[in-house]
């Protein structure tokens, strides 16, 4: 038998495109269409939210890809 971790999938992570750290967890966002989309973790969305603009793209979850 193999272990208890085979057949899991690790944690992925994606790097906040606002302060670079590694997260389980980002928002999508964008500011205005033609600057495309980016990804901030909890602790920057509270700003780029107050950003002119601001549209709301989806969560990305690491534990689900």
């Amino acid at each position: 038998m193999g272990s208890a971790a085979a057949g899991r999938q690790a944690v992925k992570t994606k790097p906040c495109d606002c302060c670079a750290q590694p997260v389980t967890v980002a928002y999508r966002f964008q500011l205005a269409p033609a600057k495309g989309w980016r990804f901030a973790c909890p602790a920057c969305l509270p700003a780029e939210q107050a950003k002119p603009g601001y549209r709301y793209g989806g969560t990305w979850k690491g534990s689900r890809h």
